[in-house]
């Protein structure tokens, strides 16, 4: 059968005016024959994501909330310790980091998303911001902003010695969630100090005016910042910064000044935050159960309520109360908890009650 110039016209209509509504994932799985499953697709659209995983024993700050795919909180953090994972890392701050509370045996293990902002983050090596010349020391929190090709793109922001915002980029193994411990620098024996008394200094990658790397801003806080070198050029001296951020390069002597032979000065040392511990108590002396098995963990006594997670194997949990085969739990640990007004629940079959 042969259509007619008008048909064709009336058909070419059509597929654009639906062009014109469809989203480009509803439509890419319409070309790949995908459609049942593009219309499945529960909650809202997902930035592209970075296959990464981290872990750690981790302090959360206090009432961070946990989401489910729809943004809403479903549990939240209450300070203390906790077994965390964090994956599926978002390729921008709009979209969500996937985070488990546990894993895998002992702890209740909650699925759920968070604001990459959210995540406590630490950098597990250098990562660089110039390479061959900046770097973010490790074992320094530090901001997520995204993610792409296995890549995680971080933000240290300084107020002290230097006051600027770093960002660098560096591989999954390049961080972590432990914070670590950040380790001392000891200058060469034969290393002069210069100090920054200026309000910034120009970084150069050689000792030439023509390769200009960037620009240091001093502190207000900061009566100078002090540099150790061990190498002159002309006009230019090589060198070096050690401290939250890693610097080395070349500045022109002229804007720096020179102290004495074997004298240096003393820094301020850079304050780590703490977030505050759990206090949260347990009224009463509640029933202790270990259960054997993964139990599903629930907001409502309700078997259509759909799991947030599990309790896993041998986690510590305690029963607060029970109603019509349905128990009323928390972890020991306190580590997460319910949102506000909220409550976990678990059968108490399942719990061996």
């Amino acid at each position: 059968m042969r259509l007619r110039h008008d048909s064709w016209i009336t058909v070419a209509r059509c597929l654009a005016a639906l062009a014109s509504f469809a989203s480009p994932a509803w439509l890419g799985a319409l070309q790949t024959g995908d459609a049942e499953s593009a219309l499945a697709q529960p909650g809202p659209p997902q930035a592209p994501i970075t296959q990464c995983s981290l872990r750690g024993q981790v302090a959360m700050p206090m009432d961070t909330p946990i989401l489910d795919t729809w943004g809403h909180p479903i549990a939240r953090f209450s300070g203390a310790p906790t077994p965390l994972v964090a994956s599926d890392f978002p390729s921008d701050a709009q979209g969500k980091v996937r985070v488990d509370t546990g894993f895998g045996a002992g702890s209740f293990r909650i699925r759920g998303f968070m604001d990459p902002g959210q995540l406590s983050i630490f950098t597990a090596t250098n990562v660089a911001v110039v390479p061959g010349h900046v770097w973010i020391a490790p074992n320094r929190a530090v901001t997520l902003l995204g993610a792409s090709s296995g890549r995680l793109r971080v933000e240290k922001r300084l107020s002290t010695p230097l006051q600027q915002a770093f960002r660098g980029a560096g591989g999954c193994e390049a961080f972590s969630l432990d914070p670590g411990t950040p380790t001392g620098f000891a200058p060469a024996g034969d290393a002069r100090g210069y100090q920054l008394k200026q309000e910034s200094l120009e970084l150069y990658a050689d000792a030439s005016p023509q390769n200009l790397v960037t620009t240091l801003h001093r502190s207000p806080y900061a009566d100078a910042v002090l540099f150790f070198s061990t190498e002159q050029r002309g006009s230019f001296v090589h060198v070096e910064l050690h401290s939250d951020v890693v610097i080395d390069g070349w500045a022109k002597s002229a804007a720096l000044s020179a102290l004495p032979i074997g004298e240096t000065m003393d820094q301020l040392v850079p304050t780590t935050s703490q977030h505050p511990t759990s206090r949260i108590t347990i009224p009463g002396q509640p029933k202790l159960v270990r259960p054997s098995k993964e139990v599903a963990l629930r907001r409502a006594a309700k078997e259509a309520e759909q799991p947030i997670g599990v309790i896993e194997p041998g986690a510590e949990t305690c029963v607060l109360d029970q109603v019509a085969g349905w128990a009323n739990v928390l972890p020991k640990s306190l580590n997460v908890l319910p949102v506000a007004g909220g409550e976990f629940w678990a059968k108490s079959s399942d719990l061996g009650l």
